[in-house]
C-alpha cells in the first residue's frame, strides 16, 4: 500500500511540477501576443510608409515639385450637414476624381489650396502605370486638363499579418 502511494504522490509531483516548469518556460520565453492595439499601430505604420513609396514614385516618374501645393482627402471635400449644394462647387468639382481603385492612395494636390487655379490628381492603377490628371479651376470649377498615364513602378504591400496579434 506504501508503494503505491509514493508511486501515486511521484506521478503527481511530476504532473504538477511538469505543469510549472513549462508555464514559467513560456513565460520566460516572452512569447505572448502582442496587444490589438500595437498591432493595429503598425499596420498603420506599414500602409503609411507604402502611401510614402507610391507617391515617391509618382512624383519622380513626372518629375514634380509639390512644394507650394496643399494635399487635399476625399474626407477634406464632404460638405457638412446645411451647406448650400450652390455655395460649394468647387469641391463638389473634385469629389468625382476619387472614385475607382488604385493601388496606395488616390493624391490631390493643389496650388493655393481651393482657391488657387492649378492643380494635381495623382495614383497608381492597378497595372502600376502611374497616372497625372492636371487640373485648372474655371471660373468656381474645377476641370481636368491633361492626363498622362506611363509606366511606374511595381509596388505591392505585403499582407499584414494580424495572426500574430492578440485578440484583445
Amino acid at each position: 500500500m506504501k508503494r503505491r502511494l509514493s508511486l501515486l504522490l511521484l506521478i503527481f509531483s511530476v504532473i504538477i511540477c511538469g505543469t510549472n516548469n513549462i508555464t514559467v518556460f513560456a513565460d520566460s520565453k516572452g512569447q505572448g501576443k502582442p496587444p490589438k492595439s500595437v498591432c493595429i499601430e503598425e499596420s498603420e505604420k506599414q500602409w503609411k510608409e507604402f502611401n510614402n513609396r507610391v507617391l515617391k514614385d509618382i512624383v519622380k516618374t513626372y518629375n514634380l515639385d509639390l512644394v507650394a501645393y496643399q494635399e487635399f482627402t476625399h474626407r477634406d471635400l464632404d460638405l457638412n450637414v446645411g451647406d448650400n449644394l450652390n455655395d460649394h462647387p468647387d469641391k463638389i468639382s473634385l469629389q468625382h476624381l476619387f472614385i475607382g481603385t488604385s493601388i496606395g492612395t488616390m493624391r490631390l494636390f493643389l496650388k493655393d489650396g481651393l482657391e488657387g487655379k492649378e492643380g494635381y490628381f495623382l495614383y497608381k492603377r492597378i497595372d502600376g502605370n502611374n497616372v497625372l490628371k492636371k487640373l485648372h479651376k474655371i471660373g468656381n470649377v474645377w476641370v481636368v486638363s491633361e492626363v498622362n498615364e506611363q509606366k511606374g513602378k511595381g509596388l505591392h504591400l505585403k499582407p499584414y499579418n494580424w495572426d500574430k496579434c492578440n485578440e484583445n
